[in-house]
């Protein structure tokens, strides 16, 4: 494309959007949950506030309810892994699938009928008693009971190390373009409304959480600190003092029992459009600080397995570094904490969330540095940006790539991250360096590349990797090139 043409595309949406009044949803989230670690299930109780700043009058709100993606194996994300050869899920035993049931929804204390959407289990129409006119706001709530499941695509259980993800029920997005009800799929992601999130979280007293937001209770804050390394390992003592001896764990990784008492973790965070949280008793805990050149202080935090001590035992500085360096590049962070969770994800590398990432167990401390520059900046661009990344995946992966490379050049690091995420670790050590741009090459010359604006859904599983993270990489490259660095990071 001509460097005219790469411009354009750009300027249009600014111009577009200055000629136009632009509006977006806001949902305010309270949400209570208990887990059970022995069902492997959630007990919840939620109540959001819906504040309609679009022009028209709504009768019914479409609602996520991702988990029953894994009630059984006729949902789009059963069929999109089926498709991608993948038959893990379709084969899995009943009692390693999840679901979400138990809703009973009210609006302004009314109870509401709901439809089921014609083709996916897991979309549902919540009809209003009344009409939602613009600029006003109501309040709906619902119970819900979820069964989680093994983990098979970001989120759900391994024994007893909980990743809940996409795990509470969750108006769509509404804008000029109309509803965006999406079914779950494994590739292909979210696009969400921004608001405030006020939850709290039960579960036995001698599991570690990481969670999106600020942890409000001192105790446990407290706990966490002292709760580190050494101490940990040692110890394995559960958040509250008094209870009884929980037992010590016999091998680095083994679950203890869980505590006969629970406690109440109140976690608030302002201005996101997602909510995270993960559970493990033997997670090890590294802390500290980060300061901004505004002033402002980031709480830095790693949480990872006892095996793992050595790949991470300099997370927070890599943590540290990615959010200072794109602080300057791009925009200073705009959260009070960052979190790094390592988890078994069924893939190599991690997945994002406002001011949490879960990442796989690393190889080396050199993968896991590069997995966290991935991850962590995504909160500018899935986070900040938040641009439907279902639609336009490499306005997300092709944005945060850029700035992988650019930190890599900074860093002096080579790029072989892309086939690390497929080749042994003994390969990708003699992988060319800019193979990424080689297997782009090769794949447009026999004509089996795809358009880089293409949606997630309808990439080939290597198109989706190559173009809208390679492609969408260079093409940020290309415009920082045209423009200057200085113009290019001033519009940013």
């Amino acid at each position: 494309m001509k460097k005219s043409g790469l411009l354009l595309i750009f300027i249009l949406p600014l111009v577009v959007k200055s000629q136009s009044d632009y509006w977006q949803q806001r949902v305010n989230y309270f949400i209570e949950v208990t887990l059970n670690d022995t069902e492997h299930s959630l007990e919840a109780f939620e109540k959001l506030e819906y504040i309609n700043h679009s022009p028209d009058t709504l009768n019914f709100i479409w609602f996520h309810v991702w988990l029953n993606a894994y009630k059984n194996d006729r949902t789009a994300f059963s069929e999109q892994r089926l498709s991608h050869n993948r038959t893990d899920f379709y084969f899995s035993e009943k009692e390693d699938r999840g679901y979400i049931n138990r809703l009973d929804f009210k609006v302004n204390g009314i109870t509401t009928r709901v439809e089921n959407h014609p083709v996916h289990i897991d979309i549902i129409k919540v009809l209003l008693p009344a009409p939602l006119q613009p600029g006003h706001t109501i309040t709906i709530t619902t119970p819900f009971h979820v069964k989680l499941p093994k983990v098979f695509s970001r989120g759900g259980h391994v024994s007893q190390s909980y990743q809940l993800t996409q795990w509470y029920p969750k108006p769509a997005v509404y804008d000029r373009k109309g509803w965006h009800a999406l079914p779950y799929l494994d590739q292909g992601e979210f696009y969400s409304e921004f608001g405030d999130y006020d939850v709290r979280i039960t579960l036995p007293g001698n599991y570690v959480v990481a969670a999106t937001g600020k942890l409000q209770d001192e105790h446990e804050i407290q706990w966490l600190k002292e709760a580190t390394n050494a101490n940990r390992l040692s110890q394995q003592q559960p958040a509250i003092t008094t209870e009884p001896a929980i037992k010590k764990v016999t091998k680095p990784n083994d679950f203890p029992a869980s505590s006969p008492r629970t406690k109440t973790l109140h976690y608030l965070q302002k201005d996101v459009h997602d909510f995270a949280w993960f559970a493990d008793k033997r997670f090890l805990i590294n802390h500290d600080t980060l300061t901004l050149a505004s002033g402002k202080v980031v709480q830095i935090q790693s949480f990872y397995l006892p095996s793992s001590t050595g790949n991470w035992k300099s997370s927070t500085r890599f943590m540290k570094d990615v959010i200072r360096t794109r602080s300057e590049w791009i925009g200073e962070y705009p959260y009070q904490t960052m979190s790094a969770v390592e988890t078994e994800t069924g893939l190599r590398g991690g997945m994002e969330y406002p001011a949490i990432t879960n990442i796989s167990k690393p190889r080396s401390e050199d993968e896991l540095s590069r997995a966290i520059s991935h991850e962590v900046t995504h909160n500018w661009f899935y986070g900040i940006l938040a641009s439907n990344e279902r639609l336009h995946p490499w306005m997300d992966e092709g944005m945060t790539t850029y700035y992988d490379s650019r930190y890599r050049e900074a860093k002096k690091f080579t790029s072989t991250v892309f086939m690390q995420n497929f080749a042994p670790l003994f390969l990708s050590k003699r992988i060319p360096d800019n193979i990424q741009g080689l297997a782009f090459e090769t794949i447009a010359g026999i004509k089996k590349d795809q358009p880089i604006n293409t949606s997630s859904e309808k990439f080939n599983g290597l198109n989706y990797s190559l173009i809208t993270y390679h492609q969408g990489g260079d093409w940020m490259k290309k415009l920082e090139t045209f423009l200057g660095r200085p113009m290019f990071d001033s519009c940013m």
